[in-house]
C-alpha cells in the first residue's frame, strides 16, 4: 500500500507538471493573434523537485527504522502537503509566466483560461504523497526483519518436526559411521535396534585393552581363515 501511494503520487505529479494549467490569448500588432500557455512546471516550479524528494524519501523509508524512519515520513508528508497547497492556489491565480513569455508587448484578448485537470492532478498527487508520509510516520508498511523461521533448523527442531514413524530413520542417519566399526570390533551387531526406540550400533563395554588377535594373522592384521583354531 505504501509503495502504491508513493509511486502514484510521484507519477501524478510528473504528469501534472507536463500538462497545460493556464492559457491566455493576445493580439500582437505585428504577428496578429497568439496564445500563450503555462504548464504545471512553470506555474509551480517546485512541483517536480518535491515529487522527487518524496520518492527518494520512500526509498529511504525502506532502509531505515525507528526514529530515522519517522523523520523520513515527516519529510514525505511535508512534500505532499506543499504540492497539494501550491497546486490548489493555481485555481484562482493566473501565473505571471503568461505575461513574461511574451517577446514584446501585446494586447490581451479576454481573460486567462484555467485548465483544471492539471491543478487537480497536482492536488491529488500531493494528497497521495501526504498519505504515504503519514503511513511511514505511524510505522505502517515497515520492512519486517527476518524471523526465526528463516534460521537454519537445529537438531532438536528437526526432531520435533519429524513424524513419529520417521524418527527411527532420522536417528539412524545421524549415527557416526565410526560407531558402527567400533561395534563390529566389539563383536556386536550394529543393525540391532537399541533400547528406547532408537536404532544404532550397540557398542559393548570396553576394558581398555585391544581385542585378542589370533596368532595366525597376516601382516595386515587380518585373520587367516585357513589357520586351525587353537586347542
Amino acid at each position: 500500500m505504501l509503495a502504491i501511494l508513493a509511486l502514484a503520487g510521484a507519477g501524478l505529479a510528473a504528469v501534472a507538471a507536463a500538462l497545460t494549467w493556464w492559457s491566455a490569448d493576445y493580439s500582437d500588432p505585428l504577428t496578429g493573434a497568439l496564445t500563450v500557455t503555462a504548464t504545471g512546471s512553470s506555474c509551480v516550479p517546485e512541483l517536480v523537485p518535491l515529487a522527487l524528494v518524496g520518492l527518494a524519501g520512500f526509498g529511504a523509508a525502506l532502509a531505515t527504522r525507528g526514529l530515522a524512519r519517522r523523520l523520513v515520513g515527516v519529510v514525505i508528508g511535508l512534500c505532499g502537503v506543499a504540492i497539494a497547497v501550491l497546486s490548489g492556489l493555481q485555481f484562482s491565480n493566473a501565473p505571471a509566466s503568461l505575461v513574461t513569455q511574451l517577446t514584446r508587448p501585446a494586447d490581451p484578448v479576454g481573460a486567462a483560461a484555467l485548465h483544471p485537470l492539471g491543478p487537480a492532478l497536482g492536488v491529488l498527487a500531493g494528497m497521495l504523497l501526504a498519505a504515504a508520509g503519514t503511513l511511514v510516520l505511524l510505522g505502517l508498511g515497515a520492512r519486517r526483519r527476518l524471523g526465526s523461521r528463516y534460521d537454519a533448523p537445529t537438531r532438536s527442531a528437526g526432531r520435533a518436526a519429524t513424524p513419529a514413524q520417521n524418527r527411527a530413520a532420522a536417528d539412524s542417519a545421524e549415527v557416526d559411521p565410526a560407531d558402527w566399526w567400533k561395534a563390529l570390533d566389539a563383536g556386536a551387531d550394529p543393525t540391532v535396534p537399541a533400547t528406547g526406540g532408537q536404532s544404532g550400533p550397540i557398542v559393548g563395554p570396553t576394558t581398555g585393552t585391544s581385542p585378542r588377535v589370533s596368532d595366525d594373522t597376516s601382516e595386515g592384521g587380518y585373520h587367516n581363515p585357513n589357520a586351525s583354531s587353537p586347542a
